[in-house]
């Protein structure tokens, strides 16, 4: 019996903890700004010592959207902190654009690059973005019709 009571407890202490972990996340994810309106993983990077995730983030509003370049530093428990953070600028001095589609493109072992499907807002023309990091806090973009 005592072996049925200890495993009990030994779950619902379990139960406890893992319901503590979701309802924290649920906190983080509920407090982000509502402008924000998609995140995509863009790869990895390492400088020195340090390392972590590349991230593109992007933002809505009814005159156009922004598209932002995160860099999240992460050690051996997950994420830890953002590390850069560098606004795509060249989109909003082009044009008022919503971004119609994202991919992710591999192009070798070593690089990769995104492309946003731009739609101009007021005379509805289509343009790629094509995006690549090149180091932390830059990156390289080429438009096309």
């Amino acid at each position: 019996m005592w072996k049925w009571i200890g495993a009990f407890l030994l779950l619902s202490v379990w139960a406890v903890a893992n319901d503590h972990e979701s309802s924290v996340h649920l906190n983080m994810v509920h407090q982000l700004d509502p402008l924000i309106y998609d995140v995509k993983g863009m790869g990895q990077w390492q400088k020195g010592s340090r390392k972590g995730q590349i991230r593109l983030v992007l933002t809505r509003t009814e005159k156009q959207d922004g598209a932002f370049i995160q860099w999240v530093r992460w050690n051996k428990k997950g994420p830890v902190s953002v590390e850069y953070t560098t606004q795509i600028a060249e989109l909003q001095t082009e044009g008022n654009f919503k971004v119609t589609f994202i991919r992710r493109e591999v192009l070798n072992e070593h690089e990769r690059r995104m492309v946003l499907g731009l739609e101009n807002k007021h005379d509805k023309s289509i343009q790629r973005a094509y995006i690549w990091v090149t180091d932390m806090g830059t990156y390289r973009l080429e438009m096309k019709r």
